[in-house]
């Protein structure tokens, strides 16, 4: 199934994902939007992943890339898949996740003449059920970068459709393993900054897999992640206040990581921060988490 020129090339990260690989491809021959192609970038793989490569190439129009050494993360593969597509737009998808079967003909019917970079919401499934909605948000249009800093990102990588200009223009997604779990979110500000522009579908159009295996969100790993993400932009932030916002994000990224650990007292600085000097919307979150932290200890 050849296609010279598709509108949409569907990027696939993988690594020793064998089974799951199964229901992401599976969710792609279902779309009834047909203009696209498939790419698979293997991290290195010891499973059976090129046997269910073979058995989808006469199903999709797809090409399999295989990387001889695992780079550690999927910021290496993205970038490899995405510099060999020949479509207009690439779009993500994390081979344990999946499309809704509409997806690529929704977004398709967006006027793409008007935008650079597509997102919407994905249901969150674990064990089998849908256990809630993985909500985005619309990002201020003539402040997004600010917008990104100032706020949590909320776009999931598996949601993503990026103009491939744009993003073969861009530092595309950082490989060193100090943002391993963070190169989307250090992309989107990234991309925010150069003035793309942003469109969110309040629709879940996909699914995301919830796991054992999933990147852990409540270890010190991340914590040390955040901060070397965030420092960057608060150095090189003018405005004493925008510094201060932008660290109190940091500060409540980090509290809250402290309180799903548990560790509600190591997270109540961080936290104080974030309500002192954070925006509105990182304000509200942290009355959340302090609130229901306060709540499950009265317990």
């Amino acid at each position: 199934m050849n296609n010279i020129s598709p509108l949409f090339s569907i990027v696939i990260p993988t690594y020793n994902r064998s089974s799951d690989l199964v229901r992401c491809l599976n969710s792609l021959v279902s779309q009834t939007f047909k203009d696209f192609e498939v790419i698979v970038c293997d991290n290195a793989s010891t499973d059976n992943t090129k046997e269910v490569i073979e058995e989808y190439e006469k199903l999709l129009n797809l090409k399999y890339l295989f990387l001889t050494e695992n780079s550690g993360g999927p910021a290496k593969p993205r970038n490899v898949g995405a510099a060999s597509a020949n479509g207009d737009w690439v779009c993500f998808l994390d081979s344990d996740d999946w499309y809704l079967d509409t997806k690529l003909e929704y977004v398709s019917k967006v006027d793409l003449e008007e935008v650079d970079f597509i997102y919407h919401d994905l249901n969150i499934i674990q064990n089998g059920k849908l256990l809630k909605k993985m909500k985005s948000r619309s990002l201020n249009e003539k402040e997004a970068y600010y917008d990104l800093l100032f706020g949590s990102y909320g776009i999931p990588t598996s949601s993503v459709c990026i103009r491939k200009k744009i993003f073969l223009e861009s530092v595309g997604f950082a490989e060193q393993k100090e943002l391993i779990g963070l190169e989307d979110y250090h992309l989107w500000i990234e991309l925010a900054k150069v003035g793309t522009r942003f469109k969110y579908i309040p629709l879940a159009l996909g699914n995301y897999f919830l796991g054992n295996e999933n990147l852990s969100l409540n270890d010190e790993s991340r914590i040390t992640r955040y901060r070397f993400l965030f420092q960057k932009y608060i150095d090189s932030e003018k405005n004493e206040k925008g510094k201060k916002k932008i660290s109190a994000t940091m500060n409540y990224h980090i509290g809250w990581i402290n309180c799903n650990k548990g560790s509600f007292r190591k997270s109540f600085s961080f936290l104080w921060y974030s309500l002192c000097y954070g925006s509105f919307s990182i304000k509200l979150a942290t009355g959340r988490i302090v609130i229901k932290s306060l709540l499950s200890n009265i317990k």
